[in-house]
């Protein structure tokens, strides 16, 4: 009978630690489980603090900002005489006679998705100057920086037909034809 306990006992206590690797193995298993749902807790509240954090510097940058986005509209906005004015005054400061030819409305853009998004609208101006060449190269560096959104879409130089007069030195006079877009979003009418 001895030998037989001595069987049973070993059936049982290979049992016992088949169950006792099935525990650990179970617990691992569970402990896993715990860590893997805590990184995942973590990882989602990293993700929620940094969205809240970007949304805290969005809404900063927003309000310094203002008085910027304000200037900006203003430079985006410039009324059609004003630019007018400007490349009038040109004339004076670069020493040249200095005339705007034409006005007209190139096109207007339509609105952007925003339903109170002002339409982008494009005047084009046909400016003609008289004067030396340094004068008008002088007046078209200016006509290319001026303080509105704008661009030269061309300049013509031509030199104009001396006049022969009996012993004067006159210096050569030039013509120079400009075409400038300017933007703007003031209301235009037509």
């Amino acid at each position: 009978m001895n030998r037989r306990n001595i069987q049973i006992f070993s059936w049982m206590a290979a049992v016992a630690a088949v169950a006792a690797w099935a525990g650990v193995v179970m617990y691992a298993s569970w402990i896993s489980g715990q860590l893997d749902a805590r990184q995942s807790l973590a990882t989602d509240v990293e993700s929620i603090s940094a969205r809240e954090m970007a949304a805290a510097r969005l809404h900063a940058l927003a309000r310094e900002t203002n008085a910027l986005r304000l200037q900006l509209d203003n430079l985006a906005n410039p009324d059609v005489i004003s630019v007018a004015n400007v490349i009038d005054s040109i004339g004076k400061i670069s020493g040249s006679k200095l005339k705007i030819g034409g006005v007209i409305q190139e096109y207007a853009a339509q609105n952007a998705s925003a339903s109170d998004a002002p339409a982008l609208h494009a005047v084009g101006f046909a400016v003609e100057a008289e004067g030396t060449f340094a004068s008008l190269i002088h007046a078209a560096k200016l006509l290319e920086t001026l303080p509105a959104p704008s661009s030269v879409q061309g300049l013509e130089f031509e030199r104009a037909p001396l006049t022969t007069d009996s012993g004067s030195a006159k210096p050569a006079v030039w013509r120079l034809t400009a075409h400038i877009r300017v933007f703007t979003n003031a209301d235009i009418s037509s």
